[in-house]
């Protein structure tokens, strides 16, 4: 038996969510790996809410809706779209 330790950066984040979405995301952070080793900033952030007890409880709308804020405060996006 092995132990999958998956390094997840914060522009591998980025790419991920280009390629499929916030969707894309959680399932690289969540599926067929043992411990994440996260780059601080987005990746750790990321981390933190999927990891969060209280995060489990609520609906996966919430869920999405704080992951897709912190990558568009992380690409500038947040700011573009108050104007």
């Amino acid at each position: 038996m092995s132990f999958h330790r998956r390094h997840i950066s914060n522009e591998q984040v980025i790419r991920l969510f280009k390629d499929g979405g916030v969707r894309r995301i959680i399932e690289w952070y969540t599926r067929g790996v043992d411990a994440l080793v996260t780059e601080i900033g987005l990746a750790s952030n990321i981390s933190k809410i999927i990891d969060d007890p209280e995060w489990s409880t609520v609906e996966s709308e919430y869920l999405y809706d704080a992951i897709l804020n912190l990558i568009h405060k992380e690409l500038g996006i947040e700011d573009e779209l108050k104007k």
